[in-house]
């Protein structure tokens, strides 16, 4: 008859009763996965910004590739790749169902800010973020050792339009609007730049997140000697009926705007067709 003795092989047997032992034989395999005992830095100076009754505009300082957190928070990417758990709920911090794990990659360096849009929301609506950095996409490699802070906002009413970050007192905020056209392209035109600046043009859509366009056909984009923009993009419609906002700016500094510190246009919208 075999009997269970801890740690002393029994009938060919050697069996286990030490749960210490067990949880280390399970952190084990768990990092020849992907060791954590280098994890990611915390983001921190989490921001929310509502851009329209229907969306918000989260922001947050990367951490990452430099040490902060007790743990060594100097995961090293050689690509700079970052992946992020983001938790996004309602006022009361309750899961919605928009939670995003290992979303990216977004590629990141220490002190830089990163930024995400949530859209789809309900107007006049209170949200709250927060997130973790990650290694790797999906479930796969290590989190941040603790969440960020939560930053809370409140979607525009029903019917308002969407709005950029209010410059500074005396700024002349760019403006644009936009016309679509035929094969996807979107023609922009805009007055109030600055004469012959280099100007970088945002476009944020619900797949793409983020992309900033400073080049067409390799040449920079640049506004006229009267301040004024006229420039055609194209290949950003990647499915219909999705919206595309688009913003720009000539590299004024506006410490009002939190994600970029940069004085943007209002944005102009789009429904790809």
């Amino acid at each position: 008859m075999c009997h269970a003795i801890r740690a002393i092989p029994v009938c060919g047997r050697l069996w286990v009763r030490s749960t210490a032992f067990a949880a280390l034989t399970l952190a084990a395999v768990g990092s020849a996965h992907a060791g954590c005992g280098d994890r990611p830095g915390t983001p921190n100076n989490v921001t929310m910004v509502a851009t329209s009754p229907h969306s918000v505009e989260v922001s947050w300082r990367n951490t990452t590739f430099k040490g902060m957190n007790r743990s060594g928070s100097t995961s090293s990417d050689p690509t700079g790749n970052m992946y992020f758990d983001m938790y996004f709920r309602n006022g009361q911090k309750q899961n919605i169902g928009k939670d995003l794990t290992g979303t990216g990659p977004y590629q990141v360096n220490y002190g830089m800010v990163s930024s995400h849009v949530f859209d789809n929301l309900s107007p006049n609506s209170a949200y709250c973020f927060a997130l973790r950095a990650r290694t790797r996409g999906g479930t796969q490699g290590c989190i941040s050792a603790v969440t960020s802070n939560w930053a809370c906002a409140t979607t525009l009413m029903a019917n308002a339009k969407p709005i950029a970050s209010p410059p500074k007192p005396g700024q002349q905020q760019p403006v644009i609007s936009l016309q679509g056209g035929a094969n996807g392209t979107d023609r922009i035109t805009g007055h109030g730049f600055l004469p012959n600046a280099p100007v970088t043009i945002r476009v944020t859509n619900r797949q793409l997140n983020q992309v900033f366009v400073e080049t067409i056909g390799g040449r920079r984009i640049t506004s006229t000697p009267s301040g004024t923009l006229d420039v055609t993009l194209a290949g950003f419609c990647k499915i219909q009926g999705d919206e595309l906002f688009f913003t720009a700016n000539d590299g004024r500094p506006n410490p009002a705007d939190k994600a970029t510190g940069t004085l943007w246009s209002n944005a102009a919208t789009t429904r790809c067709n």
